[in-house]
C-alpha cells in the first residue's frame, strides 16, 4: 500500500504535516487572545510556541484561570459604579517588560502603561454608563495569577469621578455569584 505512492506524493505529505504541526499553536494563539494582538501569531508564529508554553507551565494556583472567572472578577470590581463589564480577553505579553495601550475614556483617547507581573493578562472590556453607554472601551486589566487590578478605568474618567486602581486583588471567583 505505501509502496505504490510516488515519492513526490511523500514529500508533500510531510510538507503539509510539517505546517500544520508549525501553526497548529498559532491558531490555539489566536482563538484565546485578544483581537488586538492575535493577528500576531499567525504573521509570526514562533510566539505562538512561546504562548502554548506559558499556557502549559500556568502556576496552579493562578487566581484568574478562566475567562468565566476574569469576568466575574470583573462585575464585583465595577459593582454600583458607571462601568459595566461585559467581555474579557486574554493578553500574552513580553516578560517583565511595559504594555502601553491606549483606549477612549468618553470622547478623549487616554494612553496608559502596565508593567505585569505575568505573562498574562486579562483585558475586561465594557461600557462607561455616565459617559458613553454605546461604546465599547478598555475598562480594567487583570493579572492572571494574581488576580490583582492592574488598571482600572475609573481613575481616568474626566472630572474626577473615578477612584484610583486597588493593589488588592480583585474578588474571588469563588466569592461571586
Amino acid at each position: 500500500m505505501f509502496r505504490s505512492r510516488s515519492r513526490a506524493f511523500w514529500v508533500v505529505v510531510i510538507v503539509v504535516v510539517a505546517a500544520i504541526v508549525f501553526y497548529l499553536p498559532s491558531l490555539v494563539a489566536y482563538r484565546y487572545t485578544a483581537s488586538s494582538q492575535n493577528r500576531s501569531f499567525l504573521s509570526h508564529p514562533w510566539r505562538s510556541w512561546a504562548f502554548i508554553y506559558t499556557a502549559l507551565t500556568v502556576p496552579g494556583d493562578s487566581q484568574l484561570k478562566t475567562s468565566g472567572q476574569a469576568l466575574r472578577s470583573a462585575i464585583a470590581l465595577f459593582e454600583g459604579s458607571g462601568v459595566d463589564p461585559h467581555e474579557v480577553r486574554l493578553l500574552f505579553l513580553p516578560e517583565g517588560e511595559p504594555y502601553t495601550f491606549t483606549h477612549d475614556v468618553g470622547s478623549q483617547p487616554v494612553t496608559t502603561t502596565i508593567t505585569p507581573p505575568y505573562r498574562f493578562v486579562w483585558q475586561v472590556s465594557g461600557s462607561l454608563d455616565d459617559l458613553d453607554p454605546n461604546t465599547t472601551t478598555i475598562v480594567a486589566m487583570l493579572d492572571y495569577h494574581s488576580g490583582d487590578v492592574l488598571y482600572d478605568v475609573r481613575s481616568d474618567i474626566p472630572g474626577g469621578g473615578g477612584s484610583e486602581p486597588s493593589a488588592e486583588p480583585a474578588a474571588s471567583p469563588s466569592a461571586s455569584p
